[in-house]
């Protein structure tokens, strides 16, 4: 139905066009230029994972609501676009603030929420505020251009610095991968439904002009998708490639794409085709994530709710797999479990995932719904091309984490917001939005500007907070532990809810004791540790390192002064408290070995003999190759006469060296394969009776 007259002012007030005193002329909207920030800054810092890009995305975020709001205010009313994809929105962000209340260690979820949030905020500024497509145009013209750098870029790093396999400005190469599949997409829909242009292209000048730049474009992107060598990225073009050519030329477009890859894929040799070889033959951990997924499947069984947003990483070590062949079967441990529905589904819960897909299913309604209507040919091959690079996005997504990469998931909202703008760029604006007036304007904007502030300095003191980490880490490294520990108390002033600070404190603490002797260091870096169990209960991690503070603080010499009965019981009371905080290490880690060799050595200076067995026996059961625990075994065994039985761990020291001795191994694998073989023999020499 037509717009009311006065609703059409306030609408006009979040367009891009404004009055001059010569008339009407189009000007660039500000919030059109944040957006184009940030599709600009998201990929340049290793995808936008760094800190520092971080921080940039989101003042970025806080200044584009803050344009939106402030055009609210002006214009006397809050557009409110009804979104076929917004009630979902809504239900996932509700899902995951329950989450983030519910949550053991409340200061990841919300960081995470800080995330969803800014995501959730930039999809509505997008669609509110959308209202031509000169603005599509544009911002798909950013888009083509960090495609452009990102393409020159991999394409340096391969020729110039012989990188096998290049990541652009990325971190990892199957992220590149992804993002390059998402812009492949828009491109190849765009050029699906340009005219061809005639016998002289003198006349068609400019379409010939589009055709090449599109077609240059399309080779580009498709050659460093194969130079990274990305399985799930070339899953994510054949996604988009697959929407794209099925709207455009039906089943026959299928069949052409479907004959590429098999030529790509199976018979032209490529960087591509060598990777999928190379990891079949010879990387165990390649073809893991069915694991990883059945493993993330029982968490979903256990916590049908969700274990918290942003808190997968945490649990995971009590579902971990075992990678047999390898020298350390429980060896890898993994952040994510390489596919972001399944994440959503261990840290929401099913009732996220179902949120999440009911959103996407409202995304696919606005765009079946704009591809019925009457477009220009390359208004058409635009909203093909938006719909294949949101499924290239989607099916990565499955197989991999791509959506932790904020300039991946930019990119997503980005076309998300686009299809959902559908209605007002056909010019039906008057269906799409709903008009709130704004009384009460000087509070509200008041309440606004405090909000955002306030906001501004949560953000910035999160980012210092890093920064002032970061410095502590860097000065215990130089061995400088008193600068190190007045870093790590500043970051702990300004984010004292986030645990790994307070551990940091902790360990920087503890090398100052194991440095000096001095014990007062030792017993601060118990009280830190307690803080930041406290903070965070699922990480095994810190439970593990107070089992060291407390196991080296009953091997302290004391001082010849006191009576002996009181030092023995203080002992004996650290050596407890060890084994406790052991075996809670245990319960969150109990893949560990170490944890378990840790603790047989207490349970055996607290004269538990038979425990101290069985948890040195644990240890070598759960990592067969975990010598140091079959070495410990194999004194135990002497210490008690029962020489066949070291003999027998002796012989499986000596084969499992041998057989390991030609891999390339790790710092981690050198850890495990240690083991003082010549002591240990001449040890039995001695035990055995003369023939």
């Amino acid at each position: 139905m037509p717009v009311p007259p006065v609703s059409s002012q306030i609408l006009n007030a979040f367009s891009d066009r404004q009055e001059t005193t010569s008339g009407v002329r189009s000007v660039l909207p500000l919030w059109l230029v944040l957006v184009s920030l940030l599709v600009i800054v998201s990929p340049l810092l290793d995808g936008g994972t760094t800190h520092l890009a971080v921080l940039i995305i989101r003042v970025l975020i806080l200044a584009l609501v803050s344009v939106h709001l402030w055009q609210g205010f002006r214009a006397g009313a809050m557009a409110c676009p009804r979104l076929s994809a917004g009630p979902a929105v809504l239900v996932y962000l509700g899902l995951a603030v329950v989450s983030a209340a519910m949550s053991p260690y409340s200061n990841q979820s919300i960081q995470w929420l800080i995330v969803l949030f800014g995501y959730a905020l930039v999809l509505y500024v997008i669609a509110t505020s959308l209202s031509t497509w000169t603005q599509v145009a544009m911002l798909l013209a950013v888009v083509a251009g960090m495609a452009c750098v990102e393409t020159g870029w991999a394409l340096i790093q391969r020729w110039q610095a012989g990188l096998p396999r290049p990541t652009g400005t990325f971190f990892n190469p199957n992220f590149l991968a992804g993002y390059v599949a998402a812009i492949w997409a828009l491109a190849l829909g765009t050029f699906s439904h340009l005219r061809i242009a005639g016998s002289n292209p003198l006349r068609n000048c400019r379409s010939a002009g589009v055709q090449l730049a599109c077609v240059v474009l399309l080779a580009s992107l498709l050659l460093v998708m194969i130079l990274t060598g990305s399985r799930g990225g070339m899953l994510a073009l054949a996604a988009g490639s697959t929407v794209v050519l099925g709207i455009r030329f039906g089943r026959k477009g299928i069949a052409l794409l479907a004959a590429g890859l098999v030529l790509v894929v199976l018979v032209i040799p490529n960087p591509l085709r060598e990777r999928i070889q190379a990891e079949h033959e010879a990387d165990p951990v390649g073809y893991a994530r069915w694991q990883m997924w059945q493993s993330s499947a029982r968490a979903m069984i256990e916590y049908p709710l969700g274990v918290g947003v942003g808190l997968y990483q945490y649990i995971y070590p009590r579902y971990a797999f075992p990678l047999e062949g390898e020298i350390i079967r429980y060896g890898k441990v993994a952040q994510t479990p390489h596919s972001e529905y399944v994440q959503m589904g261990v840290e929401l819960g099913v009732a996220g995932l179902v949120a999440f897909v009911w959103g996407c299913a409202g995304i696919a309604r606005e765009a079946t719904w704009w591809l019925r209507q009457r477009l220009r040919r390359w208004q058409r091959g635009v909203v093909v091309g938006l719909c294949g690079g949101i499924v290239a996005i989607l099916a990565h997504a499955a197989v991999d984490s791509n959506l932790h990469e904020p300039a991946i998931a930019v990119v997503l909202i980005l076309y998300a917001g686009m299809v959902l703008s559908a209605r007002r760029l056909a010019g039906q604006a008057g269906e799409s939005f709903r008009l709130v007036p704004v009384r009460f304007g000087l509070l509200w904007a008041g309440i606004a500007a405090v909000t955002i502030v306030a906001l501004g300095v949560l953000v910035v003191r999160i980012g210092a907070a890093w920064y002032v980490h970061e410095a502590g880490l860097a000065a215990m490294s130089a061995g400088d532990d008193l600068r190190a520990a007045s870093y790590l108390q500043q970051a702990i002033e300004l984010d004292p809810g986030k645990a790994l600070y307070h551990g940091a404190l902790a360990s920087s603490e503890f090398h100052r004791f194991e440095r000096t002797g001095d014990m007062a260091g030792a017993l601060r870096a118990v009280s830190e540790l307690d803080a930041a169990i406290a903070l965070n209960p699922l990480d095994g991690r810190l439970p593990g390192l107070l089992g060291s503070v407390y196991a080296a603080l009953a091997a302290v010499p004391f001082p010849e002064a006191g009576a002996s009965q009181d030092r023995h019981a203080q002992r004996q009371a650290w050596r407890e408290a060890a084994v406790s905080a052991y075996e809670r290490a245990l319960r969150l880690e109990p893949y560990n070995p170490f944890h378990r060799l840790e603790a047989a050595r207490l349970h055996r200076a607290l004269g538990h003999r038979e425990q101290a067995e069985i948890a040195a026996r644990g240890a070598v059961d759960i990592e067969p190759n975990f010598l140091p625990g079959r070495e410990w075994l194999a004194k135990l065994y002497l210490n008690s006469a029962r020489v066949e039985e070291a003999a027998r761990e002796y012989r499986e020291i000596v084969e499992r060296r041998q057989r390991f001795a030609g891999r390339h191994k790790s710092e981690a694998d050198d850890r495990f394969l240690a083991a003082d073989v010549a002591g240990l023999e001449a040890a039995l020499g001695r035990s055995r009776p003369p023939a």
